[in-house]
């Protein structure tokens, strides 16, 4: 874990649909943490969606607004749900390792495309892929999983959020044992 004065942040990360915030608000609760969700966040601090950021300022102004707002969490004792993108641009990784523990979600892909389906409009990359080849949504998710592997721990996500939150609990505290 880190050795600084946040560390008892942890910080959720994975592709789109892996849950994240889901199990991010069931495992703040578990923990009498706090919980943020970026992407909520960020829209808002700007007073828009995710979408209409993407569409009115493109996907460069709203990876300038995640890093900004890693920067500018100034948080303990909080699990922190980030956007698919988020640990991928502007070296965040690196920006999230220094707030807590950075916690991989690795959800099947066709579990992942299942989820999505359900949820296509307030997802910018999603639905731009969709209409194009749906190699390009994969690829996508290939070159995010190299980042994501990088992570300080990584749960295998599945359908029931709380048999996560409880392997989640069990990595946590096998950590703290160390």
């Amino acid at each position: 874990m880190p050795s600084n004065p946040e560390e008892n942040n942890i910080v959720l990360v994975g592709f789109m649909g892996t849950g994240k915030t889901t199990i991010g608000k069931l495992l703040a609760k578990s923990m009498n943490f706090s919980f943020i969700d970026t992407d909520e966040e960020i829209e808002k601090e700007v007073g828009m969606s995710i979408a209409q950021i993407f569409k009115n300022k493109g996907e460069g102004y709203f990876r300038e607004l995640e890093s900004d707002f890693i920067k500018k969490l100034r948080l303990s004792k909080c699990i922190i749900a980030t956007g698919g993108g988020m640990p991928c641009h502007n070296d965040n990784m690196t920006k999230l390792k220094v707030l807590g523990t950075v916690l991989f979600i690795n959800t099947p892909y066709d579990s992942i495309i299942e989820r999505l389906k359900l949820n296509q409009d307030s997802r910018p990359l999603l639905k731009s892929s969709l209409g194009n080849e749906k190699d390009e949504l994969f690829s996508l998710f290939l070159k995010r999983q190299q980042i994501y592997k990088s992570s300080d721990k990584e749960v295998v996500g599945d359908n029931n959020p709380s048999f996560i939150v409880k392997k989640i609990r069990e990595i946590l505290k096998k950590s703290l044992e160390k």
